[in-house]
């Protein structure tokens, strides 16, 4: 199944990168050799793309959406994500940007059937540099049976190593609704990829004095 293994390594991917956003606050260990970083995830998530071009074949709009609830040390945190990427081949404008929320309404069976995302998620940046919000509003019905993936990731340099496990039960599924910025749905039809997933992840990382 090459398009489930391919989310997957994304679906790491994104952990790294929050892992990355938030390192300031999450413990360290210090010791003469280098300093160790460890991520723990251990939860539930919902993942989607979408893709949608202008009736007169100008804008391509691709928005990926994901919703996560994480519980380490028996606290449960939710997030949501958002990507948004849009071009005009006939200007040959685009505008990107990003964002996500620590406090998005994101509800999902734990047998992974089913999934909700309600959330306001400001984003960065327009043409102009400017943030503004995009209102999310999606739902997740699965499609499949539940697959499932056990991988392992190691990389080394002379100043870096990172260790990971990675262990996952899914579901591909549609998603549908809304993604808007108050006058325009960026995502009028369903998507064009989708997974509900319950993971347990590891990410250890070390850097070398």
């Amino acid at each position: 199944m090459k398009i489930t293994r391919v989310t997957c390594c994304l679906f790491v991917l994104l952990l790294s990168l929050v892992a990355f956003a938030f390192s300031t606050s999450a413990p360290r260990a210090h010791a003469a050799s280098g300093t160790t970083f460890v991520v723990r995830f251990h939860g539930l998530s919902a993942f989607s793309n979408f893709d949608n071009v202008s009736p007169d074949g100008c804008i391509d709009t691709f928005v990926s959406v994901d919703g996560f609830q994480n519980t380490v040390n028996k606290q449960t945190t939710s997030e949501a994500d958002i990507f948004f990427d849009q071009f005009d081949s006939c200007t040959g404008t685009e505008l990107f940007a990003f964002g996500s929320t620590s406090n998005p309404n994101f509800q999902i069976d734990k047998k992974l059937l089913s999934a909700s995302l309600s959330a306001t998620i400001p984003v960065c940046c327009d043409v102009f540099g400017n943030t503004f919000n995009l209102s999310v509003n999606l739902t997740w019905t699965s499609t499949s049976a539940i697959a499932h993936e056990n991988s392992t990731f190691h990389f080394h340099s002379k100043g870096f190593t990172e260790n990971a496990h990675f262990n996952a039960d899914f579901r591909d599924a549609n998603a549908s609704g809304t993604v808007s910025d108050g006058t325009t749905n960026f995502t009028p039809s369903p998507s064009v990829f989708a997974q509900t997933m319950s993971a347990k992840e590891v990410d250890v990382f070390i850097t070398h004095l």
